[in-house]
């Protein structure tokens, strides 16, 4: 859970960020522009805060007979926030020597990746729509940082899942093909005006 610090820190960020914004800005435009980038940063720091805590939670609930927490280690990523940086406990399998990271694994974050699966999502949204180029400019105004590449990786490793699901799916298609028509099909398919 957020302690109250935490909660505070939010709160004076926003206040005293908030109140430079009103005194500097000339136009509606950079008001906006400035509220919605202070938004986005109190929200990173809060969503930081809280992937620290469930990483807290983790190591207080897991095998210590099995697993020991060996350091910590950061790890840089880009959200719908923009981008932040977070620290997550590296674990030691005592039997067998594997390190994991817990938080990771929770949240099934691979092990290289940069941005996050909301960001992601939108990422390849917009990539089926526009040019990589054109999407990262677009994605630039929500979260700072996602190039063209990002993007084409994004959309890759999506169109890789997907074109693993159509060969299953073919797979057991063409198996069901090769089974007698009685067996495939369930009776209330069958059609009636072949009778």
């Amino acid at each position: 859970m957020l302690n109250i610090r935490q909660i505070v820190g939010a709160v004076l960020l926003f206040v005293t960020s908030l109140v430079k914004l009103i005194g500097s800005c000339k136009d509606f435009y950079e008001l906006e522009k400035g509220i919605h980038e202070l938004c986005q940063k109190v929200c990173n720091q809060i969503f930081t805060w809280a992937l620290e805590q469930l990483d807290t939670r983790l190591m207080n609930e897991h095998d210590r007979s099995t697993w020991r927490v060996v350091g910590f280690r950061d790890k840089t990523a880009i959200s719908t926030f923009g981008e932040f940086l977070y620290k997550r406990r590296l674990y030691k399998n005592k039997k067998t020597g594997e390190t994991s990271f817990f938080l990771d694994e929770l949240l099934g974050w691979p092990a290289r990746a940069r941005i996050t699966h909301r960001l992601k999502e939108l990422a390849v949204k917009l990539s089926t729509e526009l040019p990589f180029d054109r999407a990262a400019e677009i994605l630039s105004y929500l979260a700072p940082k996602v190039s063209s590449m990002t993007i084409w990786q994004a959309t890759l490793e999506v169109g890789k899942v997907l074109q693993q699901e159509g060969k299953e799916k073919e797979q057991r298609f063409s198996k069901m093909a090769k089974l007698p028509v009685g067996e495939r099909w369930p009776r209330s398919c069958a059609s009636k005006s072949t009778g």
